[in-house]
């Protein structure tokens, strides 16, 4: 079968340690990397069993899965939660390191232009939709599905579907979620409601940015996918294997180096540490020799478009500090800041930026919805 030429392709191989690596490459880019192991349990929907309630912080420790462990906050129950109680809850974080998995009783189903979440009952619309008109005609679409147990978001690619599609997939997902509750009231605890296939999960999102082809060293993916997916090809690596070919190691021993350099010379040191993730902008080998102060502003918009996609690669979450070149012209920061905003609305996480302190050094928060690829390298080290 003749591999398809198409811009956007998903390569799946577990070349390095066993590891089961998607690298995703748009017009030969790579995008994201992302860790496709088979116990990923983020976005699965749970009958949980109360093991602990911890009432000094209003939370309770609550069994899933096979007897996994999570975190439940009971700050949006209104009656009392209590050892033994049955839970309906979501896992909306990885268990990392010491700390357990994270979940939640908010509820979230998603469809292909909405998501349904329960306890956020009202009806926003993707940032990512700048035009106004656009973004009131599918607030006011969806006016009739809300209600004071769930609301909606209004996904990026919505604009591609009729207003007859949207209102049925709300439909859909409100008689899912009632298919889950009643589900939930008969299943004996520690039974999954909802398992998400997070391999077409990707697919599916990838597919969004266009046609996709999927090439695979590993034998099982191959037999798992072609089923399903026309453009799934399997490289047996007699000739060239997919590591050389697509040079695989070569950027992922990139994103587990600590320094990153910029077509302008400039190059990032990244530093993760236990509480957060700071980033330093150098100058580097770049050409000072022309007017300083607009080459700073040059490297530190290089800088932030660069930070952006190495957050996305590494899968870098929580608290990051970025120490930019110090410019002198507050305006130029007020430029980089709302670049950089720009930029993290591309991001397939929740990213903000904070601030900028008086010291120049730039505030972000993104979400953190998986391992990040630091951990799961160090966790396969342990492991051996």
């Amino acid at each position: 079968m003749l591999e398809a030429t198409l811009n956007n392709k998903l390569i799946i191989s577990d070349f390095y340690k066993n590891i089961l690596f998607g690298f995703y490459f748009e017009d030969d880019k790579l995008q994201r990397l992302v860790n496709l192991k088979n116990d990923n349990v983020v976005g699965n929907i749970y009958c949980g069993y109360v093991k602990d309630v911890v009432k000094n912080i209003n939370g309770a420790f609550v069994l899933f899965d096979d007897n996994k462990k999570g975190y439940l906050s009971l700050k949006d129950f209104k009656n009392p939660v209590k050892q033994g109680d049955k839970v309906l809850v979501q896992v909306s974080g990885d268990k990392i390191k010491t700390k357990d998995y994270s979940l939640t009783s908010r509820i979230s189903l998603n469809s292909e232009c909405l998501v349904l979440t329960v306890g956020n009952t009202g009806i926003s619309v993707s940032r990512k939709i700048k035009d106004k008109d656009i973004r009131e005609e599918l607030k006011n679409t969806l006016s009739v599905k809300k209600n004071d147990v769930y609301g909606f978001i209004i996904r990026t690619n919505a604009v591609d579907f009729s207003k007859e599609d949207i209102l049925k997939q709300a439909d859909d997902l409100i008689n899912q979620l009632e298919d889950l509750k009643k589900r939930f009231a008969f299943v004996t605890p520690k039974v999954a409601l909802l398992k998400k296939d997070y391999l077409q999960d990707l697919i599916s999102e990838f597919k969004k940015h266009g046609e996709l082809s999927i090439i695979t060293d590993v034998v099982y993916i191959y037999d798992t996918l072609k089923e399903h997916n026309d453009m799934v090809t399997y490289n047996d690596n007699s000739k060239i294997s997919l590591c050389n070919k697509y040079s695989l190691e070569t950027h992922l021993n990139r994103l587990l180096s600590k320094k990153v350099w910029l077509k302008s010379g400039a190059y990032l040191i990244i530093e993760p540490t236990e509480a957060l993730t700071v980033i330093d902008v150098n100058t580097g080998k770049a050409d000072l020799k022309t007017n300083k102060e607009s080459t700073f502003k040059k490297i530190n918009l290089e800088a932030a478009k660069e930070i952006v996609l190495q957050m996305k690669l590494r899968n870098i979450s929580g608290i990051i500090i970025v120490d930019f070149i110090n410019m002198s012209n507050n305006k130029d920061y007020d430029i980089l800041t709302h670049e950089m905003s720009e930029y993290l609305t591309n991001d397939f996480s929740i990213s903000n930026v904070v601030d900028i302190t008086k010291l120049g050094l730039m505030e972000l928060t993104r979400k953190k919805k998986e391992k990040s690829l630091e951990e799961i390298v160090n966790e396969k080290k342990d492991d051996n």
